[in-house]
């Protein structure tokens, strides 16, 4: 997806250790941006914690549900110069038409996500690839 040399990336601080050890794991540079709260549901981005300029950028998000912070995101590591920049979540609920103003944004390349919420079945397209999880859920099963 983001080829050889990506930065693997974060919507925000919350999940920098954990993507932080995926990205380690892949032998890849890890990323995540600081918000600041502005009000009850405002927030703006203060900063990104590594270099993206020229290079492609995975965003990894556990759960999709409205697609904001994932947006906000990746306005902003497109602001400091990503190239490209595309998108996994384990979760994809797209509430809202998010999935459509994803899109909409025109700097995110494509999602993947994996078919544990039926939402994410049903918007399944070439911009949404959906990957299972049942050979895992079997694997484990079996074991």
């Amino acid at each position: 997806m983001g080829g050889y040399n990506f930065v693997l990336a974060s919507t925000d601080a919350g999940r920098a250790k954990w993507v932080e050890s995926l990205a380690n794991d892949l032998g890849v540079n890890a990323a995540f941006v600081f918000k600041r709260r502005v009000s009850g549901d405002e927030t703006h981005i203060t900063s990104i914690s590594a270099e993206v300029l020229g290079k492609n950028v995975v965003i990894y998000d556990d759960m999709i549900r409205t697609g904001g912070s994932l947006i906000e995101a990746a306005h902003a590591y497109r602001q400091a110069g990503a190239k490209e920049i595309s998108v996994i979540t384990t979760h994809g609920l797209f509430v809202n038409d998010a999935l459509q103003r994803i899109r909409e944004t025109g700097i995110i390349s494509k999602v993947i996500c994996t078919d544990t919420h039926p939402n994410a079945i049903a918007l399944q397209s070439e911009f949404l690839q959906i990957k299972t999880v049942a050979g895992l859920l079997q694997e484990e099963l079996a074991g």
